[in-house]
This record gives C-alpha cells, structure tokens and sequence, in this order.
C-alpha cells in the first residue's frame, strides 16, 4: 500500500518554498463549487500549474528553491514531462520555473520546450532519423521536437550493452563508411602504441596526434568491460548503430547484449511468511539412517528432484544440529530430507529499528545470508537474494537512510573486486544510502546469495525494480530521480548488519 506521507511531504515543500516564486499573499484563485474530488484535483493543476513542459536537455535539477546554490530535490532527463509554473526571474542563461509537484528549476529555451498545450513530440523510427530529408528536421518544419525514447517501466529501463572488444570507438553521431574505417586505423594506430609504449598511447588519445582525418566524428573509445546504455538502434550504410542514452552511436557488432538474471524474489503474506530459504548452490537432498551407536549416516537421495541454485526450498522447516553439525531440514514426499548449512540461506525477520516510522517502508540486509527484506513498518513484505562487498571492499553496516534515488546512474568500479577496469552507464533503479553504496540492480551477473560487489548492494533486475518503487523517498510522475538529503522528502531507512 502506497503511504500518504511522502506526498504530504511534496505538498509542504512546496508550501514552505516562498521564498522565490509562490508567496504566503499569492492566495489561488478560487474553484467552482460541485467539483468531484478527480475534477478538483486537475483543476488545482490547471490553475497552479498552467503550462507544459517537455525536457529537451540530457539532464536537468529540480532545485527546493528558486536559487543556484538551493538542494537539489529532483533530477529530470530527456523526454520528460511536467507540469510547469513559469517565471519572471532570470537564472544562468535562462529562467526559472515551479515545477508540479515541488521545486524550481532553471532552463534555456532549448532545454525544455514549454507551452500552453503538451509540446508536440515525435518518437524516432525503428532505425532513427537520418534518410534525406532527416525526421528531425521535418518535425523541426512543423514546430515538434524529435526525443529519443525514454526509460521503460519493465525490470531494465533501457537495453544494455556489453563493449566485447578493445578500443571501440563512440562517435558523436552516425558515421559515414569512411569515418568508420578511419575510426578503425586510430583505433589499431592507438592499440599498436600501447603494446610498446603506454605513455605514447594515451598522449595520442590526448590529442598529441589527431590521428586520420575524418576522426572528429569520434567521441572517445570503449575500452573491454565497459557498458552502455541504449534507447534504440539505427541504422546507416547497411550497419546498425546502438543509440546510447547519451545520444552517441556505437556499431552493434562490437557489443553484446545483456539483459540480467531472471531471478526473482517473493512477496510475502499471511499465508507465506519469514523465514524464507532458497539453496545457495546445485545439490541433492540427503537421507538419514541412525546407525546402532546412535549417529546418523546420510545418503543422496537419487530419487528426489536435484535442488538448483537460487531455488526455493519450499519444504524447509528448520535448522538442526545433528551430531555436531548444522542441517537444513526440508519436509518433502518422502520425508524429512537434509541440506549441510552452507548448501542454503535463509532471509530471516529482525526487530523494527525505532527510528523507523509505522508506515515507512524500509529494508534489512543480512550480509551473513545475501538476504534482503523490504519490510512496511513491522511488516515483511518481501524478500530475495542479494550480492554485497567482497573482502577489501565490505558494505557497512548499520542504520542508514536513502538519500538519493535515481531510475538510472552512472557508476564505475562496482563489480568483481578484482577488476576495476570499467565503467556502466545508467545503473538502474540506484537508490544511495550512504556516501557512493548504493542499493542497484545489476544486469552483468546472476551470482545473487554471493559477495560479488564493490560494496554495494546487488540485486536482480526484476527486485531492484520492485523495491524501488516501494521506497521513499517516491518519485514524482516523470521525473528521473529524487532526493531527501537537504529536503523535506522523507527517506526509508536501510538497516545492513553481519
């Protein structure tokens, strides 16, 4: 069930921002008498809120006041849509404008188009926009504006990509064939200096040589490792180019795509409630026979299902200790059946933090099992597997709260702990809890139940899209990302222990 609280909490940052923009002797226009409360609200909106808007720039901040140096409340990406007050006052190159449900946030004409109806707005074809005459500049001709697609709401918020080779090149925009192959003789140009001379090879990326003409369409190279993010293909002299978030072109053929672990946590209820086991590796169910001094014998049971990794033991009971060492007990049509404790894990309740509000919904990570549960005040609600900090780069532990939520962010160095030598574009559903550890989903590996990362906490797609959307502080329709540091937005709080 979705609180009321964090709304509440938009409603009173507005209500408090007076400073700039809405003043306490700004009393609204009255509304006519016999609205339904659905009426009432859109009419609230047209009346606050008069204008819309469409974001045109990659990235703009919601501030909680009409100021450069205000918090940052919120974050909006291309193609988003709002609700917008615009104003008088003037701010770095553009003007400032009261953006629903709070905050302000400063613009020039070209990063956000603004009218009195919905801005017209044209998707791209299936393979962009580049025939002759291109659709951008039809649309531009008839007063639209041409947006790639933004963030969907399935399990990953944009396709993602592998870079499988070294020194792939990224270019500003598509390329010609003869910008392609001269992209390709920098690229071996670069890779033969590197093998006898490093120095050399990253000052010819620094510009000591520009390298072949028709190389100033290039951006940058990829290096192996790297990923990028992706709203669609196109396509241009028989090649297919993958459109990064960022609005560069990488030929398909140098990537391979990913789309993550179809694992899956559990809602929990009444009737399927904590503890929660799931089996940490493949293994096969053991029988016991006592034995005449009164120790068990254990044997695989080979007629038993294999259990396989990340499954759910839906027949486990308890632990037990049985001659000195610990079991998973399972009932099944057989029997009692045995796990060694190492073979599962378990996701267990723990005690409500009293910082915790009634309603809050929050979550506890047990580092010991690679569990998370997503609680709603006293209640569990979820749970699922995750994967936190290898030894040398440990996730703390203790009560924190989420800062800073954002559908997707860039990150670097958050994978194996042994390779820190690339870079993921739009990390999804990243939600920090405390400095850069953050709750994410990671679609580079499925080893959920296991340390894997630099700290941070590793969900599957799918989960970190669910607790996302659960956690405060809640997202306003349309807007990229949200923050409760230096705000009046609440946010849920994270309990990580041992």
């Amino acid at each position: 069930m979705r609180s009321w609280l964090p709304a509440l909490a938009l409603l009173l940052a507005f209500a408090c921002s007076d400073e700039e923009g809405a003043t306490a002797a700004d009393a609204p226009a009255p509304l006519p008498e016999g609205l339904s409360a659905e009426e009432r609200a859109a009419a609230e909106l047209d009346r606050d809120f008069p204008a819309h808007g469409v974001v045109t720039a990659l990235q703009l901040r919601v501030l909680t006041a009409a100021r450069a140096e205000a918090p940052v409340q919120g974050w909006l990406r291309t193609g988003a849509r709002v609700r917008l007050a615009p104003t008088e006052d003037a701010c770095a190159g553009g003007r400032w404008h009261r953006v629903h449900p709070a905050g302000f946030l400063c613009a020039k004409d070209d990063e956000i188009r603004v009218g009195e109806t919905p801005p017209e707005v044209e998707e791209p074809t299936e393979y962009g926009w580049h025939d002759t005459p291109t659709q951008a500049e039809q649309a531009a001709a008839r007063g639209a504006v041409v947006l790639p697609p933004g963030p969907s709401d399935a399990p990953l918020p944009y396709a993602y990509f592998f870079v499988k080779e070294r020194a792939v090149p990224e270019y500003h925009r598509l390329p010609s064939r003869n910008e392609q192959r001269a992209a390709g003789a920098k690229s071996e140009r670069y890779l033969s200096l590197l093998e006898s001379d490093e120095r050399r090879a990253r000052a010819y990326l620094e510009g000591a040589d520009d390298g072949p003409p028709g190389t100033a369409v290039m951006h940058r190279f990829l290096n192996r490792g790297f990923y990028v993010a992706s709203t669609g293909t196109e396509l241009r002299a028989r090649r297919r180019f993958v459109r990064s978030t960022q609005g560069r072109y990488v030929k398909e053929a140098r990537l391979e795509q990913r789309s993550g672990s179809s694992f899956r946590g559990v809602e929990l209820d009444a009737e399927l409630s904590l503890p929660i086991a799931w089996a940490l590796r493949p293994a096969t169910l053991l029988a016991a026979e006592e034995r005449e001094d009164g120790t068990a014998r254990f044997t695989a049971d080979e007629e038993l299902p294999r259990v396989e990794r990340q499954e759910r033991l839906t027949g486990w009971t308890e632990t037990r200790n049985i001659g000195g060492a610990i079991y998973h007990v399972l009932e099944t049509e057989a029997g009692e059946r045995y796990l060694r404790s190492w073979w599962a894990t378990l996701a267990e309740s723990v005690d409500t933090p009293e910082e915790v509000r009634d309603d809050e919904p929050w979550v506890h990570i047990d580092l010991s099992a690679q569990t998370l549960v997503l609680y709603e005040g006293a209640w569990p609600i979820y749970a699922t597997l995750v994967s936190t900090g290898t030894e040398g780069f440990e996730t703390p532990t203790g009560l924190f709260e989420i800062r800073r939520k954002h559908v997707t962010d860039t990150m670097s160095n958050i994978g194996d702990g042994a390779d820190d030598a690339y870079r993921i574009e739009d990390v999804p559903w990243t939600q920090y809890f405390e400095g850069s550890f953050a709750l994410h989903a990671a679609f580079w590996h499925g080893r959920f139940g296991t340390s894997r990362s630099h700290g941070c906490v590793n969900l599957a797609p799918a989960d970190a899209h669910h607790v996302f959307q659960r956690t405060w502080p809640e997202l306003p329709e349309g807007w990229h990302g949200a923050a409760s540091e230096d705000t009046d937005l609440p946010g849920s709080h994270v309990l990580v222990t041992e």
